[in-house]
């Protein structure tokens, strides 16, 4: 048989095999990571296949670019053991980006406190929802015309939905520093509408600062106040 032919068999069985598998983790009914098991495997099938096909046609991606301190919102898929999984917003910590790069490195968050976390209290999603109130009030001061008021009513509408949603958020936000990791660009979901500001918003240098000195301390031998800040 040819070796190529041979190969490709083998593949397959490695596939079939883990196809098993996931039946089988699927049919125990576990809470938590593993009943998002099925979407995740689709979705990154999804993902791999579109990476397969660029391959095939030689096509070069450009992907969109992120500031340091941007708000994201990221499917960390299903990880193995105490790996960040699932939807989580996450806070991206490149000092540069440019469009042919596809990874960012991100550092997840969490409504669920931890001796692991640090606590940034209300800093990220509150702000979120105070840019989404100003634009909201803004429209309002702007209702002179009936033909502008119509469309304006469509665009409250919107930013209403906006605004549900993240008040639904409305927690205490802890950065899993001990989970920052790399990304592919791929994982960020779009954002709700053409006024959502995930993506584009980024955290006050009060955060950033925080998340800088923890990093600092957790990862390294040095701290801010010896670099003199």
């Amino acid at each position: 048989m040819n070796t190529e032919i041979e190969e490709n068999i083998k593949e397959k069985i490695k596939l079939d095999k883990a196809y098993v598998n996931y039946h089988k983790i699927i049919d125990k009914n576990l809470p938590y990571k593993f009943s998002y098991l099925d979407e995740w495997t689709l979705k990154k099938s999804k993902r791999l296949l579109e990476e397969t096909e660029l391959i095939e046609n030689k096509q070069e991606s450009k992907f969109r670019t992120y500031s340091r301190g941007t708000i994201i919102k990221v499917d960390f898929g299903v990880g193995l053991g105490s790996e960040m999984s699932q939807v989580h917003f996450a806070i991206v910590l490149n000092n540069y980006d440019n469009p042919k790069n596809n990874i960012l490195t991100v550092i997840p968050l969490t409504s669920k406190k931890s001796d692991f976390n640090l606590n940034l209290g209300g800093l990220v999603i509150e702000k979120l929802i105070e840019k989404v109130k100003k634009e909201i009030v803004n429209i309002g001061i702007n209702e002179e015309l009936s033909i502008k008021k119509s469309i304006d009513e469509a665009k409250i509408k919107k930013l209403s939905t906006l605004l549900s949603y993240y008040k639904s958020n409305v927690k205490n936000t802890y950065a899993c520093c001990s989970l920052i990791t790399t990304i592919s660009k791929t994982r960020i979901f779009q954002p709700i509408n053409e006024y959502d500001i995930i993506g584009r918003e980024k955290c006050s240098s009060e955060v950033m600062d925080k998340i800088d000195n923890e990093i600092l301390q957790r990862f390294t031998k040095n701290n801010l106040t010896k670099l003199g800040k």
